[in-house]
């Protein structure tokens, strides 16, 4: 008797109502959001790229175009676009999606001038070569070809985290803006005003004080702690002794907390 094969159908499940209603909230987000250029490509008998505007308005494609680089220059557009289409790989089946795509992420930048238009292709460029690197190093069948691709996707990933920083600092304007709130600097107490590294050691400026470290500071105002009370505290149980006080009785002052006039080592 033969082994008998058991086969089970797939069935697709009936969509549910939640499912749904999740469907119906990411459309309106999709909708809310920048539909991005797009440009028609085919490869020619001769293997170059054939570029052509996706409909019949071929003015109206090139103002857009020209807005997704951040320019009102026709050429610089066309020029940035060329540079796009560079990264397409002359073995690349699926070309308009990968050049939509890497137009798309430029897009996304939102570029204002030239200057960031620019910066947005290189960030276009880095990420599409990082993937590509991650990708054969996924498939590769050495580890060294495993490590020379992983080596390389992870300066690209570094390269365009700077590119990041820079688009950040070019649209700032090279400022750097720091806020500090909510410093409290109580009563008898000093700020201290400089570089303090992680060892707690300080810098200090004019202003400030650090020599006695973590040690607490005695106030320069002349207030006086007392001992309240004058007799004998009690013990909780009233048949035995009161606890006498360990010196003296009444009022007097508590020792001023600062550091006595001790002479360092190097001193002595």
């Amino acid at each position: 008797m033969g082994d008998a094969s058991i086969h089970v159908a797939e069935v697709n499940l009936a969509r549910s109502a939640e499912e749904l209603s999740r469907m119906l909230k990411a459309n309106e987000r999709r909708k809310a959001r920048h539909e991005p250029v797009t440009v028609s490509l085919q490869r020619a008998a001769d293997g170059n790229l054939d570029l052509n505007c996706p409909h019949d308005d071929g003015r109206g494609w090139q103002i857009r175009l020209s807005d997704a680089f951040g320019t009102r220059s026709d050429t610089f557009a066309i020029g940035q676009l060329n540079n796009l289409l560079g990264m397409v790989r002359p073995d690349e089946r699926a070309l308009e999606i990968e050049a939509n795509t890497m137009l798309a992420a430029v897009e996304a930048v939102r570029p204002e001038n030239e200057l960031e238009g620019m910066l947005a292709v290189q960030m276009a460029a880095t990420h599409r070569l990082a993937m590509e690197c991650l990708q054969r190093a996924a498939c590769a069948a050495t580890p060294e070809q495993a490590a020379a691709n992983g080596n390389l996707a992870t300066k690209m990933l570094r390269t365009y985290t700077a590119q990041l920083e820079a688009l950040a600092k070019l649209r700032r304007g090279g400022e750097q803006k720091v806020t500090v709130e909510h410093v409290h600097v109580y009563e008898g107490g000093q700020a201290i005003v400089g570089n303090v590294d992680a060892s707690g050691r300080s810098e200090a400026k004019p202003g400030g004080s650090c020599e006695n470290g973590q040690q607490p500071h005695a106030t320069d105002e002349d207030r006086t702690a007392v001992v309240a009370g004058s007799g004998p505290l009690r013990s909780k149980d009233p048949i035995r002794n009161p606890v006498p006080v360990a010196s003296g009785e009444g009022e007097e002052a508590v020792p001023d907390a600062r550091r006595g006039d001790r002479k360092r080592g190097s001193e002595r």
